[in-house]
């Protein structure tokens, strides 16, 4: 299982180009992150802080060559992998280190972030 918060999320860039080997199992909202967008993309990095929160829709991914194409292009961009607990399932999760001076996506929801730009 894969939480995915940006750009591989239904309806987004990388889900259409992915969606053949993705199967959605639902939404959630994942405490202790925060979202910053690089311009066309986020990245979200760890808080530990309850009250921060991020909206992720959790996928299995049912193609090993998907699978291995998302992890391959996610750690050439910079982000590195970890594992969340969301209803008792344990998903992988890419995560950037620090925001850097970008700027916050302070609804932690980048389907309606991106969508109101």
């Amino acid at each position: 299982m894969y939480a995915f918060y940006g750009s591989l999320r239904r309806g987004m860039m990388y889900y259409d180009v992915y969606k053949n080997g993705l199967e959605y199992q639902f939404s959630s909202k994942l405490s202790g992150f925060k979202l910053y967008a690089l311009k066309d993309y986020p990245i979200a990095i760890k808080t530990n802080h309850i009250e921060d929160s991020i909206t992720v829709e959790i996928f299995k991914i049912i193609d090993s060559q998907t699978e291995k194409d998302i992890h391959e292009l996610e750690l050439s961009v910079g982000y590195y992998y970890d594992e969340v607990t969301i209803k008792s399932i344990t998903a992988g999760i890419y995560l950037f280190n620090h925001p850097e001076n970008y700027p916050q996506v302070k609804s932690g929801d980048w389907v309606q972030f991106f969508g109101s730009r």
